[in-house]
Parts: structure tokens; sequence; C-alpha cells
């Protein structure tokens, strides 16, 4: 019988493991560890509403009283120094260690800083937690020359944010489009218009070989040898999992620690979900998915998996954003082989983007059409077939699709 249970990492993952837990009926000592000072926060916020200025601190994932009232025993500002994965102890700074029956590793992920020379200057930053947003938010002044180094959704989140409060905004990104992991060519193309509309500067095929300055950055320097002139530059050029407990653990890891469809490593009794898992995709292979809807769902089965309750959760990337004030969600991985169907016009209103492999639907995507998206949702995570023509027509409610699918499936 399980009867302590140790969760690491305070972010989506472990607080939303941690619900799932007390709702499956583990009733024995739960801990869950952060090395923040602060009880787990909204992440996804920090970008936005936080640096913007219309939130003076992140929303909390749950209020201070709901971890009283599961009995949650809290760590905050803590580092676990090792876990040993045969002698199920886990050994924090400060010399406590806690022995216990389970272990989930939701270490999370940490931003990804190249090596150029200057990146330890004053003014070149990182966005990952409250204190970097809120420093931000602090030195940023109306006119000042901000260059963002990547077109990614963060990157453009903060360059969306920062032109909103005055700043000069210019993306410098490596690739020949922005967006392109997440949103493909289509849309990140139609972003990069959005941006400059806003009155950012978007430079693509643009590397960087260097922050310049004395005392403080001035300027960016480009692969090319261009020279833009910075009062601060932000590094927004993805995330590492964190892997090194589980690496000195002795557990598999490659780009995230290495889990089954339960979030299983190969230690018995060690779990991994969230950022820092490489957890197995719906369409094969796998990864680290860094999504705040993804992180939920594994560390759900997680739960259940700890419990003895074992469920098959293989993932299909889940998420959304905000660019230049439009909101965007996506699922399934939009950009790949077979073909793609644009049902309406996102300079014209609401529209999605999907992608058909082999006749079935295996990704779409919207602008500014949530009530669409929920049923486009559905589509893709049944695998659905469906014509191309009768997908495009905006005439054709996607529930009407939706409800043949299942009465295919039904017959079937």
């Amino acid at each position: 019988m399980t009867s302590d249970i140790v969760v690491i990492g305070g972010g989506v993952a472990g607080v939303s493991a941690v619900q799932s837990l007390r709702s499956e009926g583990y009733d024995g000592r739960l801990f869950l560890i952060g090395k923040e000072r602060e009880l787990p926060y909204d992440r996804t916020s920090l970008s936005k509403a936080v640096l913007a200025g219309d939130l003076a601190d992140p929303p909390p994932l749950s209020p201070a009283d709901w971890y009283d009232e599961l009995q949650v025993e809290t760590v905050l500002d803590r580092t676990v120094l090792q876990v040993d994965v045969t002698r199920k102890e886990v050994l924090l700074d400060g010399g406590r260690s806690l022995e216990v029956d389970r272990v989930l590793l939701a270490t999370g992920a940490s931003a990804r800083v190249p090596s150029f020379s200057g990146a330890d200057l004053p003014g070149v930053t990182t966005l990952r937690t409250v204190d970097d947003a809120q420093r931000l938010r602090q030195d940023w002044e109306p006119g000042q020359r901000l260059v963002v180094v990547g077109g990614g959704l963060i990157g453009c989140e903060v360059a969306t944010t920062a032109r909103k409060l005055g700043l000069e905004v210019s993306i410098l990104e490596a690739s020949d489009e922005l967006l392109q992991r997440v949103l493909g060519r289509r849309i990140g193309g139609w972003c990069r218009a959005r941006l400059e509309e806003l009155g950012i500067s978007v430079m693509v095929n643009t590397g960087v070989a260097e922050f310049d300055g004395v005392d403080r950055i001035t300027a960016v320097i480009g692969t090319d040898g261009r020279r833009f002139p910075a009062d601060s530059a932000i590094v927004c050029v993805g995330a590492e999992p964190e892997t090194a407990i589980a690496e000195q653990a002795g557990l598999a890891c490659s780009r995230g620690i290495i889990v089954n469809d339960s979030g299983g490593t190969a230690a018995e009794g060690v779990f991994a979900a969230g950022d820092a898992a490489s957890w197995p995709l719906r369409t094969g292979g796998r990864r680290s998915l860094e999504t705040y809807i993804n992180s939920q769902k594994e560390a759900t089965a997680v739960a259940s998996a700890m419990l003895g309750k074992a469920v098959h959760a293989p993932q299909l990337p889940l998420s959304w954003t905000e660019i230049a004030g439009h909101r965007i969600q996506m699922i399934g991985d939009i950009e790949g082989s077979g073909e793609y169907v644009m049902r309406g016009a996102p300079d014209d209103g609401p529209a999605l983007l999907f992608r058909l492999t082999d006749g079935k639907l295996t990704a779409a995507l919207s602008v500014d059409a949530p009530r669409e998206f929920a049923m486009a949702t559905r589509l893709v995570e049944s695998g659905a077939q469906v014509g191309r023509d009768v997908l495009a027509d905006t005439s054709v409610e996607l529930r009407e699709l939706n409800r043949a699918a299942r009465e295919r499936t039904t017959a079937a």
C-alpha cells in the first residue's frame, strides 16, 4: 500500500498530480517540493498580464488554503539534491531527507541560453520566473530599444507586450519564418505580418553572433555582421527539460526523462510528467511537449499509475497563445506531411487550418475561433476522415461533421 508520495516541482504538472492523487482517493502523506519561494503560480501569465503590468503577481494555481484542505505538505524555496531510486529517498539542501514510496519528477524546464559572447551583460535576460517578469517590467520604459532573440511563442508574446508598453521592438529569428515549429509556416507568416502592423521590426534568417557592450548591452550583433542597437535583450530560443536529478539517479534521458505512456520511468515507483518528461505521442515518437494542457493530462495519468491504476495516455500536443491581439489555439503538429485545408480567412475573421494525413485529420489550428476549435479538437482526437471540400465549407457546421464521424464509428 502506498503511504508516502513526493512530488518534485511546483508547476502545473506537480499541482495537477497532487489534485488528482487526492481525487483518486489517496490519503497518505503527500509532499510538494518547489524551488521558488512562491506557491505554484500560472507561468503562462508572465509574458502577458504580469509583464504588461496588468497583474502585479501571476495568479496562483491554487489558493494557499487549498493545500491545507488537501493536507499537502508544501516545501518551498528548497532544492532537491538527489533522488535515490533504490532506497526511495529524496535529499534536500539543508540536510533534510524524505523516505517515500513514490516519487514524481515534475521538475519542468529552464530557459535555453546559447553561449553567445556577452550573454552575461546586464540587460540581457530570459523569462521563466515571476522575478524575471517583474525585473523586466521595472526596467522597461517607453522608447527603449528591445531586441527579442528568437521568434517562437514566448518571443512573439513578449514582443507584443513590450510594443504595447511603448518600446521599440525588434525580433531576430534564425530560421526563415516565425513560429514554424508550433504554428507552421502559413500561420507563422500571418503572425509576422500582424506583428509588423504593430510596429515591430522582424528580421528572419538572422542569427545572433554576440551581445555588445561594456557595462551594459548596447547592441546585438547578427551573424551577418549587422548591428542592432539595444537597451535590453531577451533570449527566447526555447527551453531545456530539467533532467539533472533524473540523470544523477541513473534514469534514461533524451531531451527529457524517458517515460512510458502512463508516466513511469524504468525505476519502479519513480514517475515523470510535464516539461521534464519525454512522453510518447499518439502519432508516434516522443518528446517534451512544454504545454500547460499536456502537463495537466500527463499529471492526471501519472496519479492513476502511482496508485496502481495505470491509464495509457499517449499525448497529442494541445496549446494556445495570444499574439498581436489574436488568440491562437492548436492541437497536433500542424507542420508536416499531408495536405492542408483552410476554413475561413484569418484576415477576414475567425479561421481554422487543418492538416490531413492519408485522409485523416491529424492537426488543427484556429485563429480567434475558440468555439469552432472545441469541435475541431474532437475531430482531431478521433482521427476523423473528412473530405477537404466539406471541411473548408463554412456553411457546414463542424458539429455536424463530428456527429457524422461518430455515426460512422458506431456503424463500423
